[in-house]
């Protein structure tokens, strides 16, 4: 391999050392590190979760002495201010590394760059853009934060053939099959928050929760929840309100309630726009709460919000060979759309068989 091809490849051992934290590392960034001298790995590491060491110093104290002269390549820019950890472009320049390799420059302005200057001006050579967009992808949601001020958002749903989630009645038990309902318990598991409207929550009274065994191994805690919760409607005994050890986020329109939530449930005021609440506001809201990604498990008034919007960076559809019929609900809920010329595009990113169901991913 040349040295370009070298760097792409190693750079592509970050992202899959990065991925080790995808259950546990938000609301910071994934970030894998691979020390290489000689044409050979001396030392790994990846960032596990907030306050354990930084991915660069895992592999540092990997490679020990072998460090020296060496090259490191991580897939996010080093940080260099004091965190719950010291700098870790002090301990690349006290560990004479010679060469630095990065995938993106960190978005967020305390780190923005600062940390490259400060290697360069080690005498240490310094190498960024090498598969950045899919260093930036694997951590969308930490970039949308700086960049956006939201959250990405992923919307899920689950749908039949003829794009519908339900009879006309609402009945939809069960339109997918057990493995795909399984499957969106992994989603789940790797969202930040799960983000649902009231009407959800009082028609199914759902958990919106990880319950399975295997994924409660690998998560530290249950996503956070944001309920859009216009007029404080939600009965206090909803399954929801059971688990105090996770935030929860009701916006309302309602400035005064009587209401005795637990600790853990936060009554966010948020003003209306045709009586409806801004959802625009709430990512906004959620984005200073350190909210990395969203997970939409909703119908379609709340689908239709954020498509409205432009919000949703990425669709879920798990879908089911069953045709409901022109009566049905559809997912959606879209109805401003006259003309072609105002479709609302996505691109297939990934396609999978799940039992006798379909996973589609979309991207914007």
């Amino acid at each position: 391999m040349n040295k370009e091809e070298t760097d792409k490849y190693y750079i592509g051992e970050t992202f899959k050392l990065a991925l080790n934290g995808k259950y546990t590392v938000h609301p910071n960034p994934m970030v894998g590190a691979v020390i290489v001298k000689n044409g050979k790995i001396m030392g790994q590491g990846y960032h596990l979760k907030p306050g354990s060491p930084h991915a660069e110093q895992e592999a540092i104290n990997d490679a020990g002495k072998s460090a020296h002269n060496s090259t490191l390549y991580i897939n996010l820019e080093p940080c260099c201010h004091y965190g719950r950890t010291p700098p870790c472009s002090d301990l690349i320049i006290r560990s004479k590394i010679k060469r630095v390799v990065v995938s993106s420059l960190d978005p967020n302005p305390v780190v923005n760059g600062k940390s490259i200057e400060q290697l360069k001006r080690s005498g240490i050579e310094v190498k960024i853009g090498v598969l950045k967009d899919d260093a930036i992808k694997l951590n969308q949601g930490f970039f949308n934060k700086f960049l956006l001020k939201r959250p990405s958002v992923t919307c899920k749903s689950g749908i039949s053939l003829d794009g519908k989630i339900s009879l006309s009645n609402g009945s939809s038990k069960w339109i997918t099959s057990e493995e795909s309902r399984q499957d969106v318990q992994m989603e789940r598991s790797i969202a930040s928050l799960i983000f649902s409207s009231s009407k959800t929550v009082i028609l199914d009274d759902p958990s919106l929760n990880v319950r399975d065994p295997l994924l409660l191994k690998k998560i530290l805690k249950q996503p956070d929840l944001a309920i859009v919760d216009t007029r404080l409607k939600i009965p206090l005994k909803s399954k929801i309100f059971n688990n105090s050890s996770r935030k929860i986020y009701l916006f309302t329109s309602i400035k005064n309630t009587t209401k005795k939530y637990k600790k853990n449930v936060t009554i966010v005021y948020m003003e209306t726009i045709d009586k409806r609440i801004n959802i625009s506001k709430c990512m906004k809201y959620l984005a200073d709460q350190d909210i990395n990604n969203i997970f939409i498990e909703a119908g379609p008034t709340l689908i239709k919000s954020f498509l409205e919007k432009s919000l949703i960076d990425e669709m879920i559809l798990y879908i089911s060979p069953k045709i409901i019929g022109s009566t049905g609900k559809t997912f959606s809920g879209v109805t401003h759309i006259k003309n072609l010329s105002k479709k609302i595009k996505f691109r297939i990113s990934d396609m999978i068989p799940i039992g006798n169901n379909i996973k589609v991913r979309l991207e914007k």
